[in-house]
């Protein structure tokens, strides 16, 4: 490969002085009928609703793309840990306050506003709005049942008058999920405008609102392993990438990059990278285990998300491969070449590419499997692939022959056939196609929580390598400590014996 000089890196310190002032009882006064909450606004309806949407927006931001995703990203191989507490992370040491934050963003920034805007929003018979918090709602107690298994829910709505909510099933949480996401479909379709400045994902679009609450019911069938009702919904999902529902980033530290960037490049450099994962390996046609074929060229999607060594000199940690943080304000380099955890890429919460990949394996994981629509679903996928659209505007990576050149052409199921050249030589023509299936999830899905909760709810399907000396990995997130300290209902759950880090949550512990 042709090296390419990349600008130095334009390194940006700051150094903040915070001065805590002390405010005397004589200045209550100011503040007289107001919130004097200096964290939670006690009297929401001083806060148009429009407000509200854009910040449970952002906190939706927080949940997908912050702490518990890069967590699941060491643990599914994405990353390994390279510095301080990530080391120990990588190698599955944590305790409940690592899970604090998403638990407070969960249950405080998403569920406390979602109340204030439907309340809002029923009382203007805004049913739009409605329905755009209940997919929100329900998109996020679904991910809440995913990481856990049993949470709260079904007393969280009554806080003060119950300040320590029971726990419920798993299984009636996502019941719960689903029965909300058919509500909101349902107000989405009547009366009722979202502010489209407010509402950065969709800019208002219910349509779009209406395919995203589709594919989040896929998605959590799939995870309860209702296949029949996961191609129902997927069908009724998002049907395009024009609607997937993405994080937009900017280039304000502290405001608007991605949060990846944020912490890769500024807040804690060095501290995860890819000397020891093993997903990048399997995209570099260098490997041995290289996974593409006569069909398939995975050099663009190698460079894309990991920028290996070999070609870009290594960017934050001098790894073989590192996660790939190149943006043109920061970098320097061509704005062609902006990598997938660069500081304005846009983050996947919802997508195109999960919903056609929940297609393609519900159909065959069906009681009797239907390869053909199976395939149908992949290439279409790949279809998407083979444009190079997934990069955005990083046109480099699938048009520069040096640092792309990739490509994805159809399959037939010949192609994973005993004697075909996507199957291992041991596999039925189902068991490969299944298998390419997982494996284009386990890729789709990079950086993402779904790729570590796809490797929980299929046992490790793909025998993804484990950190040295480690035999099994986490089947569970732990508890958030805050929780267990102020609920003795959570203390009585942890105390059973059953909710430990290796314990399978109920919907992924029997055999995929």
């Amino acid at each position: 490969m042709i090296m390419k000089n990349i600008f130095k890196f334009r390194i940006v310190t700051a150094v903040c002085a915070i001065a805590m002032i002390g405010l005397t009882n004589n200045c209550t006064n100011l503040t007289d009928n107001l919130s004097t909450d200096p964290v939670n606004i006690t009297n929401g309806s001083q806060v148009p609703t429009a407000n509200y949407i854009s910040g449970v927006e952002v906190s939706l931001m927080g949940v997908y793309e912050g702490d518990i995703a890069r967590l699941s990203g060491l643990w599914a191989q994405y990353f390994d840990g390279e510095d301080r507490q990530y080391t120990g992370l990588y190698s599955f040491v944590t305790s409940g306050q690592d899970y604090d934050q998403q638990w407070v963003t969960i249950y405080t920034a998403i569920f406390n506003n979602t109340k204030i805007i439907k309340s809002q929003a029923r009382a203007l018979n805004n049913n739009s709005v409605v329905g755009l918090a209940q997919v929100i709602e329900g998109m996020c107690i679904g991910t809440a049942a995913d990481m856990w298994g049993d949470v709260p829910y079904s007393q969280i709505s009554q806080y003060p008058k119950i300040t320590t909510p029971k726990f419920d099933t798993q299984a009636s949480v996502y019941a719960d999920a689903q029965v909300l996401l058919d509500s909101a479909i349902a107000n989405l379709q009547l009366s009722g405008s979202i502010n489209s400045t407010a509402d950065f994902l969709y800019s208002g679009s219910t349509a779009n609102w209406i395919a995203a609450a589709h594919t989040v019911k896929a998605r959590l069938y799939l995870h309860t392993r209702d296949y029949a009702n996961a191609i129902i919904h997927a069908n009724q999902g998002i049907s395009s990438a024009s609607g997937n529902m993405m994080a937009p980033h900017g280039s304000a530290y502290g405001q608007t990059f991605n949060l990846y960037y944020s912490f890769l490049t500024y807040d804690r450099p060095g501290y995860m990278a890819d000397n020891a994962a093993s997903c990048p390996t399997f995209l570099d046609v260098n490997e041995p285990n290289y996974r593409g074929n006569a069909k398939t060229n995975e050099n663009g999607r190698l460079n894309y998300y990991f920028a290996p060594a070999a070609y870009w000199g290594g960017l934050n940690t001098g790894a073989k491969y590192d996660p790939n943080v190149l943006c043109n304000f920061d970098w320097g380099t061509p704005i062609e070449y902006d990598g997938f955890f660069g500081g304005v890429t846009s983050f996947p919460i919802l997508t195109f590419q999960e919903n056609q990949l929940i297609l393609a394996e519900a159909y065959m994981k069906q009681a009797a499997p239907d390869p053909t629509n199976a395939l149908a679903a992949l290439n279409s996928l790949r279809a998407y692939y083979n444009t190079g659209a997934q990069y955005g505007t990083s046109t480099g990576y699938i048009s520069d022959p040096d640092l792309g050149g990739g490509f994805y052409l159809p399959y037939v199921l010949a192609d994973f056939a005993p004697a075909g050249m996507d199957n291992n030589g041991t596999d039925t023509q189902n068991q490969a196609l299944l298998r390419e299936i997982l494996e284009e999830r386990y890729f789709t899905l990079i950086g993402q929580i779904e790729g570590y909760t796809d490797m929980r709810r299929t046992g490790n399907f793909l025998n993804t390598q484990l950190p040295p000396g480690k035999t099994d990995f986490p089947r569970r997130y732990l508890y958030s400590q805050i929780e267990t300290n102020t609920n003795p209902n959570c203390a009585a759950l942890i105390a059973t014996g059953t909710v430990g880090l290796y314990d399978p949550v109920a919907s992924f512990s029997t055999p995929y």
